[in-house]
């Protein structure tokens, strides 16, 4: 009898086991919209926790608790493939689509386009080095600087400051360090408070502080233009240089845009999504040369999309 029970209860234990449901494993299904080259992804989801994104642009796979996620691409034109691995109590499943990022212009690149109410704001990128050249017609090399050189010549303030276009031609300067990075040459001439660099190679910067920058700012996007400026190699003679067929940027009211010095336009190089490559033009001369004022040297620099 006591055999006969415990094997009952027993199989009402195995019983009870196997009608117990299982978890249910997560779903998923992606939907996106694009705007320019910024995407926001949405799911629906059922009995998931953590979503595990790859964005297809060369990314890390990340993690995220929300499953709405925004992801702006380096490339325009281009179409990607998106993978996401959704976890959740019952286990994990999978889920993928494509994005396509249309073409966009160079001032939808700079500016985000009219959907980017608050403009598209850029800075001084610390993951690249700056590369200085000679101010001749093709830019020749002099020395390349390795990443993060701003710092190690104490002007690291020069990568918080952030540049912001507006797709109406509007600019804004937002100078979280509370200047600028300039010309060691412009702020000895015109008489402007600066940090010196600590360390003799500093390519004749500065960090120009305090500076508070010109308001009712305006930018011009100059397409294929012949752009003309006056060098000088020794400090003696001057050098009419012109770069052709480039593309600028200039500013109204004594804007600048990454580099204060004595010529505020400067040539892009490179304008991508999220990264551009601009040179701009500097003069390291003696404040009481005869030819202050004129260029000597090249500076190209990469700049970054403000998260």
């Amino acid at each position: 009898m006591y055999f006969k029970l415990v094997g009952l209860l027993s199989l009402g234990l195995m019983f009870f086991g196997a009608c117990k449901p299982a978890t249910p494993v997560p779903t998923a299904t992606i939907t996106s919209s694009v705007a320019n080259n910024v995407v926001t992804f949405s799911l629906k989801t059922t009995n998931s926790s953590a979503y595990k994104w790859k964005f297809g642009d060369g990314d890390t796979a990340i993690v995220y608790s929300s499953a709405a996620i925004v992801h702006a691409y380096p490339k325009d034109g281009t179409t990607y493939s998106v993978s996401l691995l959704v976890l959740g109590p019952g286990g994990e499943n999978t889920a993928s689509t494509t994005v396509t990022i249309p073409t966009m212009t160079p001032m939808d690149k700079l500016t985000g386009g009219s959907s980017f109410t608050n403009g598209k704001a850029w800075r001084v990128s610390a993951s690249y080095g700056i590369t200085l050249a000679a101010p001749d017609s093709i830019m020749t090399l002099v020395e390349n600087f390795p990443i993060g050189i701003l710092t190690n010549i104490q002007l690291s303030l020069a990568y918080t400051d952030k540049y912001i276009f507006f797709s109406n031609g509007n600019y804004s300067i937002n100078n979280l360090g509370g200047g600028a990075l300039a010309g060691l040459t412009y702020c000895a001439a015109k008489g402007i408070p600066n940090v010196a660099p600590q360390l003799t190679d500093s390519l004749g910067l500065t960090y120009a502080t305090p500076l508070t920058p010109p308001d009712n700012l305006t930018f011009s996007w100059n397409a294929g233009k012949n752009l003309t400026i006056a060098a000088t190699s020794d400090g003696k003679a001057t050098t009419n240089v012109t770069y052709r067929n480039v593309n600028t940027l200039s500013f109204s009211n004594g804007g600048y845009f990454g580099l204060l010095d004595y010529a505020s336009e400067c040539v892009v190089l490179l304008l991508a999504p999220t990264q551009m490559t601009v040179a701009y033009f500097s003069s390291d001369l003696p404040a009481q040369s005869p030819q202050i004022g004129k260029i000597t040297s090249v500076l190209i620099v990469t700049l970054e999309v403000v998260p």
